[in-house]
Protein backbone atom coordinates (compact mmCIF):
# COMPACT_ATOMS: atom_id res chain seq x y z
CA UNK A 1 0.00 0.00 0.00
CA UNK A 2 2.74 2.76 0.81
CA UNK A 3 4.35 1.36 -2.38
CA UNK A 4 1.00 2.54 -4.23
CA UNK A 5 0.43 5.56 -2.40
CA UNK A 6 4.05 6.84 -3.53
CA UNK A 7 3.61 5.88 -6.82
CA UNK A 8 0.77 8.24 -6.66
CA UNK A 9 2.96 10.91 -5.77
CA UNK A 10 5.21 10.52 -8.67
CA UNK A 11 2.31 11.05 -10.83
CA UNK A 12 1.11 14.16 -9.27
CA UNK A 13 4.91 15.40 -9.68
CA UNK A 14 4.29 14.53 -13.06
CA UNK A 15 1.45 16.31 -13.43
CA UNK A 16 2.99 19.26 -12.49
CA UNK A 17 6.06 19.06 -15.03
CA UNK A 18 2.73 18.18 -17.81
CA UNK A 19 1.66 21.95 -16.47
CA UNK A 20 4.86 23.03 -17.19
CA UNK A 21 5.53 22.31 -20.33
CA UNK A 22 1.38 22.85 -21.57
CA UNK A 23 2.52 26.66 -20.29
CA UNK A 24 6.17 26.78 -22.06
CA UNK A 25 4.03 25.56 -25.44
CA UNK A 26 1.59 28.05 -25.52
CA UNK A 27 4.50 30.67 -25.43
CA UNK A 28 6.31 28.97 -27.71
CA UNK A 29 8.07 31.45 -29.92
CA UNK A 30 9.11 29.31 -33.07
CA UNK A 31 8.68 25.60 -34.49
CA UNK A 32 12.01 24.07 -33.28
CA UNK A 33 10.71 25.14 -29.16
CA UNK A 34 7.57 23.58 -29.70
CA UNK A 35 8.86 20.55 -31.28
CA UNK A 36 11.41 19.95 -28.38
CA UNK A 37 8.19 20.67 -25.45
CA UNK A 38 6.24 18.19 -27.47
CA UNK A 39 8.47 15.48 -27.21
CA UNK A 40 8.90 15.96 -23.62
CA UNK A 41 4.83 16.53 -22.78
CA UNK A 42 4.12 13.33 -25.09
CA UNK A 43 6.94 11.50 -23.34
CA UNK A 44 5.43 12.44 -20.00
CA UNK A 45 2.07 12.02 -20.81
CA UNK A 46 2.93 8.57 -21.84
CA UNK A 47 4.80 7.45 -18.60
CA UNK A 48 1.89 8.57 -16.61
CA UNK A 49 -0.91 6.72 -18.61
CA UNK A 50 1.24 3.91 -17.88
CA UNK A 51 1.87 4.30 -14.47
CA UNK A 52 -1.61 5.02 -14.28
CA UNK A 53 -2.88 1.90 -15.48
CA UNK A 54 0.11 0.39 -13.51
CA UNK A 55 -1.74 1.66 -9.96
CA UNK A 56 -5.18 0.64 -11.02
CA UNK A 57 -3.95 -2.88 -11.78
CA UNK A 58 -2.50 -3.23 -8.24
CA UNK A 59 -5.70 -2.10 -6.42
CA UNK A 60 -7.23 -5.05 -8.36
CA UNK A 61 -4.69 -7.27 -7.08
CA UNK A 62 -4.84 -6.19 -3.29
CA UNK A 63 -8.95 -6.24 -3.34
CA UNK A 64 -8.62 -10.07 -4.93
CA UNK A 65 -6.12 -10.68 -2.27
CA UNK A 66 -8.48 -9.37 0.65
CA UNK A 67 -11.42 -11.15 -1.11
CA UNK A 68 -9.34 -14.45 -0.40
CA UNK A 69 -8.43 -13.23 3.15
CA UNK A 70 -9.48 -14.64 6.40
CA UNK A 71 -12.45 -12.52 7.92
CA UNK A 72 -10.79 -11.04 10.84
CA UNK A 73 -9.70 -7.19 12.31
CA UNK A 74 -6.95 -8.04 10.17
CA UNK A 75 -8.72 -7.95 6.75
CA UNK A 76 -10.82 -4.51 7.86
CA UNK A 77 -7.50 -2.68 8.39
CA UNK A 78 -6.07 -3.97 4.79
CA UNK A 79 -10.21 -3.33 3.19
CA UNK A 80 -9.50 0.49 4.89
CA UNK A 81 -6.14 0.78 3.44
CA UNK A 82 -7.14 -0.17 0.05
CA UNK A 83 -10.16 2.48 0.35
CA UNK A 84 -7.92 5.13 1.44
CA UNK A 85 -5.73 4.26 -1.64
CA UNK A 86 -8.33 4.29 -4.09
CA UNK A 87 -9.63 7.71 -2.63
CA UNK A 88 -5.77 8.92 -3.53
CA UNK A 89 -5.74 7.51 -6.40
CA UNK A 90 -9.15 9.11 -7.61
CA UNK A 91 -8.10 12.44 -6.10
CA UNK A 92 -5.35 12.42 -8.66
CA UNK A 93 -6.62 11.31 -11.65
CA UNK A 94 -9.22 14.30 -11.00
CA UNK A 95 -6.65 16.65 -10.52
CA UNK A 96 -4.91 15.46 -14.18
CA UNK A 97 -8.20 15.92 -16.07
CA UNK A 98 -8.79 19.43 -14.56
CA UNK A 99 -5.36 20.23 -15.49
CA UNK A 100 -5.84 18.98 -18.91
CA UNK A 101 -9.25 20.50 -19.43
CA UNK A 102 -7.89 23.94 -18.42
CA UNK A 103 -5.13 23.56 -20.75
CA UNK A 104 -7.46 22.43 -23.77
CA UNK A 105 -9.31 25.67 -23.39
CA UNK A 106 -6.50 27.73 -23.34
CA UNK A 107 -4.62 26.02 -26.98
CA UNK A 108 -8.58 26.36 -28.06
CA UNK A 109 -8.52 30.38 -27.02
CA UNK A 110 -5.25 30.77 -28.45
CA UNK A 111 -6.10 28.98 -31.74
CA UNK A 112 -9.57 31.81 -31.84
CA UNK A 113 -7.26 34.68 -31.59
CA UNK A 114 -4.87 33.66 -34.56
CA UNK A 115 -7.74 32.76 -36.53
CA UNK A 116 -9.45 35.87 -35.46
CA UNK A 117 -6.31 37.97 -36.45
CA UNK A 118 -7.32 37.34 -40.39
CA UNK A 119 -10.43 36.60 -40.24
CA UNK A 120 -12.82 39.04 -37.93
CA UNK A 121 -16.22 37.59 -38.83
CA UNK A 122 -15.63 33.67 -38.60
CA UNK A 123 -18.17 31.85 -36.15
CA UNK A 124 -17.81 30.32 -33.62
CA UNK A 125 -18.73 26.75 -34.91
CA UNK A 126 -16.38 27.65 -37.77
CA UNK A 127 -13.25 27.77 -35.50
CA UNK A 128 -14.20 24.73 -33.46
CA UNK A 129 -14.22 22.67 -37.37
CA UNK A 130 -10.87 24.60 -38.06
CA UNK A 131 -9.37 23.33 -34.84
CA UNK A 132 -10.98 19.88 -34.37
CA UNK A 133 -10.50 18.59 -38.04
CA UNK A 134 -7.75 16.77 -39.54
CA UNK A 135 -7.91 18.57 -43.06
CA UNK A 136 -7.36 22.31 -41.65
CA UNK A 137 -5.91 23.28 -45.35
CA UNK A 138 -9.24 22.93 -46.80
CA UNK A 139 -11.76 24.36 -43.79
CA UNK A 140 -9.17 26.98 -43.12
CA UNK A 141 -9.00 28.35 -47.00
CA UNK A 142 -12.80 28.58 -47.23
CA UNK A 143 -12.97 30.12 -44.26
CA UNK A 144 -10.74 32.84 -45.35
CA UNK A 145 -11.17 32.76 -49.14
CA UNK A 146 -12.41 36.72 -48.99
CA UNK A 147 -9.66 37.77 -47.17
CA UNK A 148 -6.78 39.75 -48.63
CA UNK A 149 -4.02 39.02 -45.89
CA UNK A 150 -2.93 35.31 -46.89
CA UNK A 151 0.38 35.82 -45.87
CA UNK A 152 -0.74 36.32 -42.33
CA UNK A 153 -3.47 33.52 -42.93
CA UNK A 154 -0.74 30.69 -44.25
CA UNK A 155 1.13 31.71 -40.45
CA UNK A 156 -1.73 31.28 -38.90
CA UNK A 157 -2.59 28.13 -40.62
CA UNK A 158 0.73 26.56 -39.50
CA UNK A 159 -0.06 27.66 -35.79
CA UNK A 160 -3.43 25.83 -36.00
CA UNK A 161 -1.71 22.52 -37.59
CA UNK A 162 0.69 22.85 -34.58
CA UNK A 163 -1.96 23.65 -31.81
CA UNK A 164 -4.61 20.93 -33.74
CA UNK A 165 -1.68 18.30 -32.60
CA UNK A 166 -1.72 19.70 -28.83
CA UNK A 167 -5.38 19.53 -28.68
CA UNK A 168 -5.75 15.85 -30.06
CA UNK A 169 -3.23 14.87 -27.26
CA UNK A 170 -5.05 16.75 -24.68
CA UNK A 171 -8.47 15.07 -26.09
CA UNK A 172 -6.98 11.50 -26.01
CA UNK A 173 -5.55 12.19 -22.34
CA UNK A 174 -8.79 13.49 -21.33
CA UNK A 175 -10.92 10.71 -22.33
CA UNK A 176 -8.78 7.85 -21.15
CA UNK A 177 -8.54 9.69 -17.61
CA UNK A 178 -12.59 9.50 -17.55
CA UNK A 179 -12.43 6.35 -18.39
CA UNK A 180 -9.92 5.37 -15.49
CA UNK A 181 -12.56 7.82 -13.02
CA UNK A 182 -14.64 6.14 -14.21
CA UNK A 183 -13.58 2.37 -13.53
CA UNK A 184 -12.05 3.19 -9.89
CA UNK A 185 -15.84 4.88 -8.93
CA UNK A 186 -17.21 1.47 -9.78
CA UNK A 187 -14.34 -0.44 -7.67
CA UNK A 188 -15.50 1.85 -4.93
CA UNK A 189 -19.25 1.20 -5.70
CA UNK A 190 -18.28 -2.17 -5.34
CA UNK A 191 -16.33 -2.55 -2.80
CA UNK A 192 -19.24 -0.38 -0.81
CA UNK A 193 -21.29 -2.99 -1.81
CA UNK A 194 -19.49 -5.85 -0.34
CA UNK A 195 -19.26 -3.67 2.84
CA UNK A 196 -22.69 -2.94 2.99
CA UNK A 197 -23.07 -6.87 2.73
CA UNK A 198 -20.88 -7.96 5.73
CA UNK A 199 -22.93 -5.52 7.94
CA UNK A 200 -25.53 -6.89 6.82
CA UNK A 201 -24.63 -10.25 7.76
CA UNK A 202 -23.22 -9.23 10.71
CA UNK A 203 -26.49 -8.09 11.62
CA UNK A 204 -28.34 -10.98 10.56
CA UNK A 205 -26.35 -13.37 12.79
CA UNK A 206 -26.98 -10.96 15.91
CA UNK A 207 -31.15 -11.07 15.20
CA UNK A 208 -30.49 -14.62 14.72
CA UNK A 209 -28.46 -15.12 17.66
CA UNK A 210 -31.01 -12.99 19.81
CA UNK A 211 -33.62 -15.37 18.46
CA UNK A 212 -31.64 -18.27 19.46
CA UNK A 213 -30.95 -17.06 22.82
CA UNK A 214 -34.80 -16.33 23.56
CA UNK A 215 -35.51 -19.85 22.09
CA UNK A 216 -33.41 -21.74 24.23
CA UNK A 217 -34.75 -19.44 27.06
CA UNK A 218 -38.11 -20.59 26.67
CA UNK A 219 -37.01 -23.94 25.86
CA UNK A 220 -35.13 -23.71 29.51
CA UNK A 221 -38.53 -22.64 30.96
CA UNK A 222 -40.53 -25.33 29.55
CA UNK A 223 -37.71 -27.94 30.72
CA UNK A 224 -38.13 -26.90 33.95
CA UNK A 225 -41.88 -26.60 34.18
CA UNK A 226 -42.18 -29.71 32.99
CA UNK A 227 -39.60 -30.92 35.74
CA UNK A 228 -41.86 -29.49 38.19
CA UNK A 229 -44.80 -31.12 37.11
CA UNK A 230 -43.28 -34.39 37.20
CA UNK A 231 -42.55 -34.01 40.69
CA UNK A 232 -45.63 -32.70 41.62
CA UNK A 233 -47.10 -35.75 39.72
CA UNK A 234 -44.78 -38.38 41.94
CA UNK A 235 -45.68 -36.40 45.22
CA UNK A 236 -49.20 -36.80 44.29
CA UNK A 237 -48.75 -40.48 43.69
CA UNK A 238 -46.45 -41.09 46.96
CA UNK A 239 -49.21 -39.35 49.07
CA UNK A 240 -52.56 -41.34 47.72
CA UNK A 241 -50.41 -44.80 48.44
CA UNK A 242 -50.05 -43.85 51.44
CA UNK A 243 -53.59 -43.21 52.49
CA UNK A 244 -54.60 -46.05 50.37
Amino acid sequence: VDDISSSIKSINRNIDLISDLHDSSLVSINEQQWKQNSRQLSQFVEDTSSMNNNIKNRIKALESSNARHPKNSDLNIRRAQVARIKKEFITCIQRYKDVEAAFNQKYRQRVERQIRIVNQDVTAEEVDAIIDSDQQNQIFAQSLMQNSRSGQAKAVLSEVQTRHDDIKRIQKTILELAQLFEDMQMMVEEQGQVFDQIENNAENTQTDLEQGVKHVDRAIILARSTRAKKWCCFFIIIILAVVI
